[in-house]
């Protein structure tokens, strides 16, 4: 029995025992099978593959850690809970994380305030609170240690001279007093002011948006100053509020920085520090370890979906006014002072600290100009540890922004002209702002676990702390990026297209330098986080393969204080000098205003 096919207007009877009849209409499908294919790979190929490279780097750490709690019927989770003191520790996490939200809510929304509020001629006083962000943590950290430690902290030394400050003197050993950094609240207050910088980012980015016609008019209906802040602009800006708020509890809640260099003398432990003490020393324990991180990992996501809903309609936020209803609020004479103020707290006073006993021969609380020498310098700047690590911090973190910045471009390209399946870029969207969400401890022992066996074997290498750093880096310069394109739009890009330029030849020729500010921007934040990165560095490190952060921890564990307030002064060098050379690339304007 034959089939007709109709091929044009002629009727073809192939003979099933003729192969090559068979064969002819196999080769007229092939074809239309290559077209489908690659009109399939034209729309969906990018998104799907992004998708699946960062599933594999972000989620499927992550993945490990959870089934790995979860093995042997949750007996990490039971052993977990029966650790002595978890109670403590929780409370302590929450405090924590409770404490260095409002201080730095507070400080940050105000300082933001002040900083509208600057005479003309002072306006630059407005980057103070930037930074301390630029400044490596383990160094205000480690600065804010030699002020306030109770014996020979140079600020206690200060006030015990005082005559109105009574400090009992002990029979043996050395006065302590009044003042004690190695406390609960110690280590509250400082990371409070390390998340200072960050509120005050948001907000500030949120009052510039404002149509200060509202604040005017409660001004003129009576309302005081406080009273029209309160009522009026603290309302307006809680996108910004909620958002940065929610993030800067996360950073809080999954701080490592603070409480393993101040709270570890004194027995302060929250979950972050119970997660090194089990994934990060030895002898290690990662099913512990994982359980531990399991809450810091669950809180992450949930404030992923939280600020997605908080945050859907932000058109409710939105203010309207007349032409001309943006002018600047009036200056106020307390604006600059503030300001100042904040700045000598947190940039002067902890860094003038740091210099004096890196200058010194060894710290003993006490000032004395005639012996301060550069010797420390020269020791480290000869020790081949020191010099290992500088140049594995440098290299590693150029190794990250390298891959990061190309990868966060494509991320761009795919979320803004909304190509792909929808719900593959919904996916990419949410996976790229995990690593915002989850803190980087988690990251950091669930890297050292899932690398540390086959079939990738990567612990003790560079390749390990790349990988970690670019998943640790991704959100940011995918958001720098992302609004520098939506500012751009496709004008351009139409027209260069239009004038028969193909993708890649737009997007080198036109799109990547008109974005060549944002692009610098991304790098100089990378550069500045990467090179002060701690917490997931201290598990992907080896003692053959450390980073400057690790290895000033490593230094304050042994009490090498002059060479710990040595590396810290050659970190803050290097952050500048990566400063120097993005803003000189992308230009002094484009590059500090993406920051």
């Amino acid at each position: 029995m034959s089939t007709n096919l109709r091929v044009g207007q002629e009727a073809v009877t192939p003979d099933p025992g003729n192969d090559s009849a068979c064969s002819s209409t196999q080769a007229g499908n092939r074809p239309k099978v290559g077209r489908r294919t690659g009109d399939w790979m034209r729309r969906h190929g990018l998104s799907v593959g992004l998708a699946l490279i960062l599933s594999y780097l972000v989620l499927f750490p992550l993945a490990r850690l959870l089934y790995l709690a979860l093995a042997d019927g949750g007996h990490a989770f039971r052993e977990a809970i029966a650790l002595p003191d978890l109670g403590t520790t929780i409370l302590t996490t929450v405090a924590l994380g409770l404490g260095s939200l409002v201080i730095s809510l507070v400080a940050g929304t105000m300082l933001a305030w002040f900083a509208m509020r600057l005479p003309q001629r002072v306006s630059w006083l407005s980057a103070i609170p930037i930074l301390p962000m630029v400044l490596p943590a383990v160094a205000v950290v480690v600065g804010w240690a030699f002020l306030l430690s109770p014996q020979v902290g140079y600020v206690n030394i200060a006030l015990r001279a005082l005559p109105f400050i009574d400090v009992p003197t002990p029979e043996v050993g050395l006065p302590s007093g009044p003042l004690n950094i190695y406390t609960v609240p110690g280590v509250v207050i400082v990371t409070g002011l390390q998340l200072t910088p960050l509120i005050y980012l948001f907000v500030q980015s949120g009052l510039r948006q404002l149509n200060y016609e509202s604040i005017e008019a409660a001004s003129v209906a009576g309302a005081s100053p406080v009273r029209a802040f309160l009522s009026v602009v603290v309302p307006l800006l809680r996108p910004a509020l909620v958002y940065a708020g929610a993030f800067a509890m996360l950073l809080g809640l999954g701080q490592l920085t603070a409480p393993q260099f101040l709270g570890a003398r004194e027995g302060i432990r929250v979950l972050a520090s119970e997660v090194y003490r089990f994934g990060g020393e030895a002898p290690t324990d990662y099913a512990m370890a994982a359980a531990v991180a399991s809450p810091l990992l669950i809180t992450g996501i949930a404030f992923i979906v939280a600020q997605r809903l908080l945050l859907r309609q932000d058109f409710r936020f939105i203010s309207a006014g007349a032409k001309g209803a943006s002018r600047p609020l009036k200056a106020s004479r307390l604006a600059a002072p503030v300001i100042v103020a904040y700045g000598f707290l947190t940039l002067v006073l902890p860094f003038a600290a740091l210099f004096l006993v890196a200058f010194s021969p060894y710290w003993t609380g006490k000032i004395d100009l005639g012996l301060l020498t550069l010797r420390n310098f020269e020791r480290a700047l000869n020790d081949p540890g020191i010099v290992n690590a500088l140049v594995t911090s440098v290299t590693t973190s150029v190794g990250a922004i390298a891959i990061a910045l190309p990868l966060g471009y494509l991320l761009t390209e795919v979320l803004y002209r909304r190509r792909g399946n929808p719900a593959v870029r919904a996916v990419l969207d949410v996976i790229v702002q995990i690593p915002l969400g989850v803190p980087a401890v988690v990251f950091g022992v669930g890297f050292l676990y899932v690398y540390l066996g086959q079939p990738f074997v990567l612990y003790g290498t560079h390749l390990l702390i790349v990988i970690t750093y670019v998943v640790l880096v991704l959100p940011f310069t995918v958001r720098m990026q992302l609004t520098a394109r939506m500012a751009i739009g496709t004008a351009y890009e139409d027209a260069a297209r239009a004038s028969g330029a193909g993708p890649l030849r737009t997007h080198l020729g036109v799109v990547i330098p008109m974005m060549r500010g944002a692009l610098a921007g991304a790098s100089v934040l990378m550069f500045v986080i990467l090179t002060h990165e701690f917490a997931a560095s201290l598990f992907v490190r080896s003692t053959r393969t450390q980073v400057l952060g690790t290895l000033l921890y490593d230094q304050w564990s042994r009490g090498s204080y002059p060479m710990v307030a040595t590396v810290s002064v050659i970190m803050s060098a290097v952050t500048a000098v990566g400063l120097v050379a993005a803003v000189a690339i992308g230009g002094r304007q484009t590059t500090l205003d993406r920051l």
